[in-house]
């Protein structure tokens, strides 16, 4: 019989009802329709850059007078040495970059990242001899690092030395076969040997 009680649960019964049909509705809704389209700020952060949106715009000038600040306060920190040297790599001022990744080593010179670092500062500034000794350097310490040999690879395929680019990429797919940069670099390899 419908007693006061049955009625409150008949009535509780459509009010889920109802309520779970509309958010079930509201889902399958949204689901169906196309992700919005991005803009090219929500892509690169503030101003296409890959700062975070909100960040201000600091040149690279502001930049280096941040570092040079910072690095009066804290002249022996490695990480903020390292990340200036970075700056300056970043920026073109491969020189100065190769006097601060230095420093570096001076402090850790079994850091073999910030070493592979260095020969490519190296390479860059145009100190050719002492970048390939400073990765072989590395390669003597650590005959798999794959930083260093990925390097070794690009500076190869630079001087068009396909040889020793193409065994170097053999030792690197026998160390990891799975690693990133190999298809890229096979792909390089193979465009500049078909020109």
């Amino acid at each position: 019989m419908l007693s006061s009680r049955n009625i409150h649960f008949a009535i509780l019964g459509i009010i889920l009802g109802s309520a779970s049909g509309y958010v079930f509705a509201f889902y399958q809704v949204q689901s169906s329709q196309p992700p919005a389209a991005q803009t090219s700020q929500a892509q690169g952060g503030a101003n296409g850059t890959n700062l975070p949106q909100g960040h201000p715009n600091v040149s690279n000038e502001q930049l280096a007078t941040m570092f040079k600040d910072a690095l009066q306060k804290s002249p022996n920190d490695p990480t903020l040495l390292t990340r200036y040297a970075n700056f300056l790599f970043d920026v073109g001022r491969y020189g100065e970059a190769v006097e601060w990744f230095q420093k570096v080593v001076a402090q850790q010179p079994g850091n073999l990242d910030v070493m592979t670092d260095l020969g490519t500062a190296e390479w860059n500034a145009g100190q050719r001899d002492k970048a390939l000794a400073t990765y072989q350097q590395i390669l003597k310490a650590d005959p798999k690092h794959m930083a260093t040999l990925h390097n070794l690879v690009a500076v190869y395929l630079e001087d068009r030395n396909f040889p020793a680019a193409e065994s170097t990429l053999k030792q690197m797919e026998q160390i990891d076969p799975k690693y990133e940069g190999l298809d890229s670099l096979k792909k390089r390899l193979a465009e500049l040997k078909g020109k």
